[in-house]
């Protein structure tokens, strides 16, 4: 076994376009040089380096990176996926290193990247997919965080369901993908992650062991297995087999009372991927610690604001005798649609807000669904608590009965919670007075030109479908 010759860490990472991945270094111990083979801890990966250089401030090349120093170094890898910030670089030692003794040469701070907020994208011209694809796996190069896979919605056509860290993350995707790539795309209502525990173990997920993959993916079985260590397992560290329909030996990697925990627990990303409501045991659904600053002159407005997001304060401090900052504990997916919106309103714009995820607690929440003309809208979909649903579906029916457009028939809204209709509204048909000329005529000739249109139309309502044009979404979001 070699010696171990360097050890530095990644402070940042970008993606050229001739050198491809290029990782900003800040030299620990030892040294490095061109042609040196290192290996990345947390990824578990090896790279030789081509190039080095350092900062003068513009890139200088050099032979050699010494003892503290900060340069960048080439590591000829197409993705940044692969080489992480805060991750350790190690001097090129042997393939039969101890893996505990690998971890203990790491440097302290590494957080792996993790998506809370999740949402649709689907380009306004359906002509414009093979482009957005295009354009996402791009930005992917340079932006390891993000995370998309393909979606497909009856209203909006395809799309993919991304993850990403914030939600001023997302708005920076949605400015380049506009500024960068030249497409105008639909975001869907954002959404966070929920656990949902399952009553039935016969569904396809869990038969598959899909449930489980994404549970040690995503690090969410943390929050359910209880006083369970930090670093029991990692992704990477699952065998290869174990990625595949047979999990024999990541199964070894939890007891038995763990795994009987895990097993009913499904990862739910978007509404369309929740279970039916009968074999629903149980809903977790993401904390959020959130610090608010204000003036003390609007005390009130923010608790009465923080009353309709089921708050809960903890801790609350002056920073001098006109300014207040409190702690809450609140619902993330309250937070990240209009709360940071209403907040400014609220303190006329001297309020500012800072908020992390905490953990995840279970809470009575509720799937509503949209129906028009007695047609699901996946894309309306929602989950909410339970206490919240009348008030919030009856508002969404009542402006989609403005939004969409008069047809020839009568086309009902309706709202559900699982399987029951809370609210409904009616959108009128468009009349046509097919009377108009049977001034002085019989009446039984009025009559019967009347039953004739009604038939007609009963006929029409069970052949047509109705259209939803696409801005209807867009104003739906833009109104969440």
């Amino acid at each position: 076994m070699q010696s171990l010759t360097s050890r530095s860490l990644i402070f940042d990472c970008v993606y050229d376009t001739y050198k491809w991945v290029v990782a900003y270094i800040k030299v620990v111990e030892w040294s490095l040089k061109a042609w040196d083979q290192l290996y990345l801890i947390h990824t578990d990966k090896y790279v030789d380096i081509t190039e080095v250089w350092h900062f003068t401030p513009e890139y200088k090349a050099d032979k050699t990176i010494s003892h503290w120093q900060i340069g960048y170094v080439v590591t000829w890898e197409k993705s940044v996926r692969n080489v992480q910030i805060w991750d350790t670089f190690i001097g090129w030692i042997s393939r039969n290193f101890d893996i505990t003794a690998k971890k203990k040469l790491a440097i302290p701070g590494f957080k792996r990247v993790k998506p809370y907020v999740y949402a649709g994208i689907y380009p306004i011209d359906t002509n414009d997919y093979d482009k957005l694809k295009d354009s996402l796996e791009k930005l992917s190069l340079n932006d390891s965080s993000i995370e998309y896979e393909m979606e497909d919605s009856k209203a909006l056509g395809f799309g993919f369901r991304c993850g990403f860290l914030w939600m001023l993350h997302m708005d920076i995707i949605k400015e380049r993908l506009a500024r960068e790539y030249n497409i105008e795309t639909i975001f869907t209502i954002p959404t966070v992650v929920y656990l949902v525990k399952s009553k039935l173990l016969t569904i396809p997920q869990i038969k598959s062991w899909n449930n489980i993959q994404n549970l040690i993916k995503t690090w969410f079985y943390k929050y359910i297995l209880p006083n369970v260590l930090l670093d029991k397992v990692e992704w990477n560290e699952i065998p290869q087999s174990g990625r595949g329909a047979e999990w024999n030996e990541a199964e070894d990697l939890f007891s038995i009372e763990e795994k009987e925990q895990l097993t009913p627990r499904i990862v739910v990303r978007s509404w369309v991927d929740m279970i039916d409501y009968s074999m629903i045991d149980s809903i977790l659904e993401p904390i959020a610690n959130v610090e608010i600053v204000w003036p003390q002159e609007y005390a009130w407005n923010i608790m009465s604001l923080c009353q309709e997001y089921r708050w809960k304060i903890w801790k609350m401090d002056y920073i001098d005798e006109t300014r207040v900052v409190r702690h809450y504990q609140l619902p993330m997916w309250e937070i990240i649609i209009d709360f940071y919106d209403r907040l400014k309103s609220a303190t006329k714009g001297y309020a500012t807000m800072n908020y992390e995820f905490k953990n995840y607690q279970e809470a009575d929440l509720v799937k509503l669904d949209i129906f028009i003309n007695n047609e699901k809208v996946e894309a309306l979909s929602r989950i909410v608590h339970k206490d919240n649903a009348y008030y919030k579906w009856k508002e969404a029916v009542e402006r989609l009965k403005v939004l969409i457009p008069k047809h020839l028939f009568v086309i009902p809204i309706q709202a559900w919670i699982w399987n029951k209709m809370i609210a409904r509204e009616n959108i009128s048909a468009i009349r046509k007075d097919v009377i108009a000329k049977c001034y002085g005529w019989d009446i039984t000739r009025k009559r019967k030109l009347l039953e004739r249109q009604k038939e007609w139309k009963k006929k029409m309502k069970a052949i047509w479908s109705v259209n939803v044009p696409s801005d209807v979404f867009i104003k739906m979001v833009a109104r969440w």
